[in-house]
């Protein structure tokens, strides 16, 4: 008799690692899209250095942005790495196989929106948006 105490109210029941790699894993696609969106941006400005100017554009405020554009884009981005996570809690019980798609294409849509909303408010040609 196999007894195992769980939580039922863990990430995916039981202390699974494949469960810690999903998670890091969606945390590791928002950072790649993340520095991408930075890259370009900093690349169309004619940036010399856009790769070294991207690194510490992600974790710095922007100059010449509206803080509350800023933080309804960290709320975007955040909102989406939670609705990625809720995915993959409420399939928790599908083949793995089928979490981890539910939950990379969930997370891909968030991104894109998220990446949209950007590019949407993103200043051009010296004028804050």
């Amino acid at each position: 008799m196999d007894v195992r105490l769980e939580n039922p109210l863990a990430y995916g029941g039981a202390h699974d690692p494949s469960d810690w790699a999903g998670i890091a894993a969606i945390l590791v696609l928002y950072l790649l899209f993340g520095y991408a969106l930075e890259y370009r941006s900093k690349k169309r400005r004619g940036v010399a250095r856009p790769a070294k100017a991207a690194v510490k554009g992600l974790f710095s405020e922007r100059d010449g942005i509206d803080p509350g554009q800023r933080f309804a884009s960290r709320m975007l981005m955040l909102g989406g790495a939670g609705v990625t996570g809720l995915t993959g809690y409420f399939s928790r019980t599908a083949p793995t196989a089928v979490q981890f798609l539910a939950m990379g294409v969930v997370g891909l849509l968030c991104i894109f929106g998220w990446a949209y909303f950007d590019y949407r408010t993103e200043p051009r040609d010296g004028t804050p948006s």
